[in-house]
């Protein structure tokens, strides 16, 4: 099979702290995890914004958003280049965005889950990703003679939609004192100042879950890319879109908007398809942009310079360097604004007179505002983001 191709699972509500790749102990995601084992693990994805448009603007336009959608997207380049492209989804949402689009063709997986489902191959997760294996036949047979190389992309709704996990699998996660599992389909959409503590557990569990179905799921589907594209240059990455609010903050549920580590930092790895040796991590700082910018490189489709393009990644899994970005920022409702160093968070909040300041990365999760004691910090980063967004302008 001739050129190069990529395949990018992106799975929505997937925050970085639920792999054990990025440190979590709470849950087990062992397929992930041995995927992460022989992949390029990206530390620190930090997204520019916390809706799902946000995210697509920057990884398909090239662009931290700050512009606007008026760039050459990446379906446009790639289209130009000949690149033959497959989207797979069961988010509406993105197949109508994908409308306009020059793609070869994009599937809407139509999935419901009214109760939880009795095993795993049952869940909505599990549906889609079968449709998308029956799909890899196809799209294999047509790539299999395209010179100019190819990209699958696979959305999931992931945590965005039916929280369907068998029950027994959140009983696993409690122990004999904790109160029984919550019983529900529907993850809540906006939850705040959770007082009692089995409440809150019971819906951290409940997404928990959700996230052994992706590590089952995926973990499974990329195995059948493995037997398919062995012994082709194929580029795999696994990410997450956005990330999804536990209680860190106050708040819990799909629609928290507020920009914190657990909406901003998603998990993002990068492998060639046959690849069985470890990579070295990349511990730099990286953002959705850069996504578009890997595929890009991988398939050898060249794009125009600007200020707001990707660094990609693609060297990274044949051990090379790459540039490391020094500061990303984030923006969210009614101008709340973050900005990310290496060693550093500045926030400040939609209305607020004060900014917050964080250490990073020892403070995970924004715990310790130290603002009052660093005023020559905030100083230098907020300087530093006028002038980002100058020139982003």
């Amino acid at each position: 099979m001739d050129g190069r191709h990529v395949i990018c699972v992106v799975v929505d509500g997937l925050r970085a702290s639920a792999l054990g790749a990025y440190g979590n102990t709470a849950h087990p995601t062992p397929e992930l995890d041995a995927i992460a084992s022989r992949s390029v693990v990206v530390d620190w994805l930090w997204a520019d914004s916390p809706s799902l448009e946000g995210f697509y603007l920057s990884a398909w336009q090239r662009e931290t958003g700050l512009r606007g959608a008026d760039q050459t997207s990446l379906p446009q380049l790639l289209n130009e280049a000949g690149v033959l492209q497959w989207l797979v989804t069961d988010d509406p949402w993105l197949t109508k965005q994908a409308i306009d689009l020059p793609l070869d063709e994009a599937l809407l997986v139509e999935t419901r889950a009214e109760r939880s489902a009795e095993a795993i191959e049952e869940t909505a997760i599990a549906q889609l990703f079968s449709h998308a294996l029956e799909q890899l036949a196809d799209w294999r047979e047509d790539v299999s003679t395209h010179e100019a190389g190819s990209l699958l992309w696979v959305h999931s709704r992931g945590m965005f939609g039916p929280w369907d996990a068998p029950l027994a699998m959140r009983a696993e996660l409690l122990d004999e004192e904790d109160p029984s599992a919550a019983e529900y389909v529907v993850p809540p959409l906006e939850l705040r100042d959770i007082d009692d503590p089995d409440v809150l557990l019971s819906h951290r569990v409940a997404y928990e879950a959700q996230v052994g179905v992706v590590d089952a799921c995926v973990g499974a589907f990329l195995e059948a890319i493995e037997q398919s594209f062995g012994g082709t240059e194929t580029l795999v990455m696994l990410l997450g879109s956005r990330g999804f609010a536990l209680g860190e903050h106050g708040a819990l549920g799909t629609d928290c908007e507020e920009l914190f580590s657990e909406r901003l930092h998603l998990p993002w790895l990068v492998y060639e398809c046959g690849n069985r040796i470890p990579l070295l991590r990349s511990s730099g700082l990286a953002q959705p942009t850069d996504v578009g910018a890997t595929v890009l490189d991988w398939l050898g489709v060249k794009s125009g310079e600007s200020a707001g393009d990707g660094i990609s990644l693609a060297p990274r899994v044949q051990g090379k360097s790459t540039p490391e970005r020094k500061l990303v920022v984030s923006t969210g409702q009614d101008g709340e604004l973050v900005a990310r160093t290496k060693d550093w968070m500045l926030r400040r909040a939609a209305g607020a007179e004060l900014p917050e300041l964080y250490s990073k990365p020892d403070d995970r999760w924004e715990f310790n505002d130290v603002a009052s004691r660093c005023a020559d910090e905030v100083r230098e980063l907020e300087d530093r983001v006028k002038k980002f967004l100058r020139r982003m302008e």
